[in-house]
């Protein structure tokens, strides 16, 4: 054998030998799987379709009617303003100096919907942390209305006949402008005792009050809670 042979056999040979080792040796690694996001659906807010009020609360409904949120009037005020934002966005806030029968506030308005916050707070049961003062049609773009069966039976608007108000309304006040001729009467409507027992109308009640207008013979706003008692 030449040495030319020698060489190229033993080239061959460690070539063998190299393969033979890689071959040889542990298994090949497994991929490792790529970890999965976790994909938690975020809860959808529902859509208010309107807004009811009535002597113990501010409900929002949905486009059937169904109660999505409710607030009442002796719950603190931030409660309430937030969950209302949630539904009908950010409020214009304003400070509100009061007036001789009235402390003062801030208010917390909605288009046509003003929600008054009291400064100090109430106390329950006779005195609400803030009050709703609805003088037009609509929060923003949400209808507002009383609820039903609260002056009516599917409930009264801003700018309805004074025709309108059929259940349970009760002439609180009426006052004329000497000036105008204009007559303005108030009603209260879904009255609610004060002290759980109580019977008689002069007992002390919440309600809701309508203001209607002789000039147009239409509803011109209303206001939750008003009270039957004190100034």
């Amino acid at each position: 054998m030449s040495k030319r042979n020698a060489l190229a056999i033993v080239v061959m040979l460690a070539a063998a030998i190299t393969l033979t080792g890689c071959a040889g040796g542990g298994p090949a690694a497994s991929p490792t799987p790529s970890a999965t996001a976790s994909t938690t659906p975020t809860p959808e807010v529902p859509v208010a379709a309107s807004v009811a009020i009535s002597t113990q609360a501010i409900a929002v409904l949905d486009a059937a009617g169904a109660p999505i949120a409710s607030f009442d009037y002796f719950q603190p005020t931030a409660e309430v303003v937030a969950g209302l934002t949630e539904y009908l966005g950010a409020p214009v806030d304003t400070p509100n100096a009061g007036s001789i029968e009235t402390p003062p506030g801030v208010d917390h308005v909605w288009g046509d919907l003003r929600l008054f916050d009291t400064d100090p707070p109430g106390a329950a049961p006779e005195s609400p942390n803030h009050f709703v003062f609805v003088e037009g049609t609509s929060a923003g773009s949400v209808p507002i209305a009383t609820a039903a069966g609260v002056g009516s039976a599917t409930g009264v608007r801003v700018g309805d006949p004074a025709t309108s108000l059929t259940v349970g309304a009760r002439l609180a006040s009426t006052s004329t402008d000497p000036a105008t001729g204009v007559t303005t009467d108030a009603y209260w409507v879904d009255l609610v005792p004060v002290n759980p027992g109580a019977a008689a109308p002069d007992d002390p009640h919440l309600a809701v009050m309508v203001v209607t207008s002789s000039a147009a013979g239409l509803i011109e706003r209303f206001v939750a809670p008003s009270a039957n008692f004190g100034v």
